[in-house]
Order: structure tokens, then sequence, then C-alpha cells
């Protein structure tokens, strides 16, 4: 099922609403919207995100995350915490 989420790109100037599967990985979600900021912020490796404050586990879906239609990530460069 599709989910539109409120997405925050390190060192754009935008967020952005960005489609994503409720079966993409982290992973997959942080290259979705490197993609559609990338006229914007050059895409970069290890990027991350975080959901509530907290990293998600770059293997763990967005179902498994518990996002819903419109709650806010942000995709920040490879941190550990």
């Amino acid at each position: 099922m599709l989910v539109p989420l409120y997405a925050f790109l390190q060192e754009d100037t935008l967020g952005l609403v960005i489609l994503v599967q409720d079966t993409d990985s982290m992973t997959a979600v942080a290259a979705n919207l490197q993609q559609a900021a990338c006229m914007r912020v050059a895409p970069r490796q290890g990027m991350r995100v975080r959901y509530n404050g907290k990293l998600v586990p770059p293997e763990r879906s967005v179902a498994e995350a518990g996002m819903g239609a419109l709650d806010r990530i942000d995709v920040v460069a490879g941190e550990t915490s």
C-alpha cells in the first residue's frame, strides 16, 4: 500500500511529500527522498531515516516502523544514535 510521508533531507531547503510502499525498507525510503531532491542536494551514501526522534534500522520496513500517512521523517547523514 502506498504511504505518503512528509520528508526532510539534511541540507535541503524544502520538505517534500514522497510516496513509498509500506513494504519499502528505510534504505529505499532514503534513496527515494534523495532522488526527489537531487536537483538541490547531491545524493550521498549512508543516509539514515529518523522517525519520532530516533534512527530507524535500515532494514526495517515502513509498516514495521509504524509510519502512517503524512508522518514526518528526516533523512540524515549516517549517525549512530
